[in-house]
């Protein structure tokens, strides 16, 4: 059963973000499983927009944190387009 658990763990297929075939990880709370880039730019994107809507609640700045927001989707939507382009 444990060998089992393994190979299915370390299947590779479709991430569910980028579309690339890789080995995925699962994010609480997610349906979908994605690769390593993903799974950390997605739990970023998750927490900067929580961070954001933090600091707009206490009055504070966000222009740092949307910065980084920004960057980290800019990140992933070259992921998925690089991606895309390897798939023609």
């Amino acid at each position: 059963m444990l060998n089992d658990m393994y190979v299915e763990r370390n299947v590779a297929k479709q991430c569910g973000l980028c579309g690339r075939v890789r080995d995925l990880f699962e994010l609480p709370g997610m349906p979908e499983k994605f690769c390593w880039e993903c799974s950390a730019d997605f739990a970023t994107v998750a927490q900067l927009s929580t961070e954001i809507g933090a600091a707009l609640r206490a009055g504070r700045s966000t222009d740092t944190l949307e910065s980084e927001l920004s960057e980290t989707s800019r990140r992933i939507l070259e992921r998925t387009q690089s991606a895309g382009a390897s798939d023609v």
